[in-house]
């Protein structure tokens, strides 16, 4: 009888995630990235479709700029140029602001959709100790893992949207801390391409700076990941 019980709430829960109207929404939003995908490698949604465009509509081409940016994210696009091209339109500081905006509003879009479609599994309690510890720290401070994500260029923020979408972290708390600590690391870019007043990622000052910083940020991550795993284990030899 309980394993009948169990069968049925599993059933349940399936189709909670997997109905009809997802799966059609799914198909859809699948089609869109691979859309935007084409037009990424047709160069639709290069920086130089904005600088034809904003000399006439200086106001239209900051908004063009955010949607494709918003676009490129959603479809994990590499969105390293459009940041570069930022900085060389408007310089640092505003060119900087406006790829926050644009990654923040393609990151959500892509977080709420990660949600709806499939729900928050991650957020249910699994029976491994370890993947519940890990699991409690995040409930704890999901910011702080955000933030850390979001302020280290390592770490890709087109998957990493989808893969928050599916844990506990609230919309406000995606939201707010996508912006707030991807605005530094988008204002350095930006910096950049103002700097040496280009947007392509080939030209070799670009390439050497943009190397430099990854692999700073890859020393980091494991350091981090390092000091995160002993703390677990030494809270787990200590009970």
């Amino acid at each position: 009888m309980p394993f009948i019980l169990k069968s049925i709430q599993k059933k349940r829960g399936i189709r909670r995630y997997i109905g009809p109207k997802r799966v059609i929404l799914l198909l859809g939003f699948i089609a869109f990235v691979f859309w935007a995908w084409d037009y990424y490698r047709t160069g639709s949604l290069s920086p130089v479709m904005i600088e034809q465009y904003r000399d006439n509509h200086p106001v239209g081409a900051v908004m063009l700029f955010i949607l494709i940016y918003a676009v490129s994210v959603i479809a994990s696009v590499p969105s390293l140029p459009l940041n570069l091209a930022a900085g060389f339109f408007w310089g640092g500081v505003l060119g900087g602001v406006y790829a926050t905006l644009g990654v923040t509003i393609g990151g959500w879009v892509s977080f709420a959709a990660a949600r709806w479609l499939i729900g928050q599994p991650l957020a249910e309690k699994f029976d491994n100790k370890w993947a519940c510890k890990v699991q409690s720290g995040f409930d704890q401070g999901g910011w702080k893992f955000v933030a850390f994500a979001r302020i280290n260029p390592i770490i890709p923020t087109g998957p990493l949207n989808y893969l928050l979408g599916l844990t506990s972290l609230s919309n406000r708390g995606f939201l707010w801390a996508t912006f707030v600590f991807l605005l530094p690391p988008s204002i350095a870019v930006a910096y950049i391409g103002d700097t040496l007043q280009t947007f392509s990622t080939q030209q070799s000052g670009v390439s050497e700076i943009v190397r430099g910083i990854l692999i700073a940020s890859a020393a980091v991550t494991f350091l981090v990941g390092v000091r995160f795993a002993f703390s677990i284990f030494k809270k787990r030899t200590d009970k």
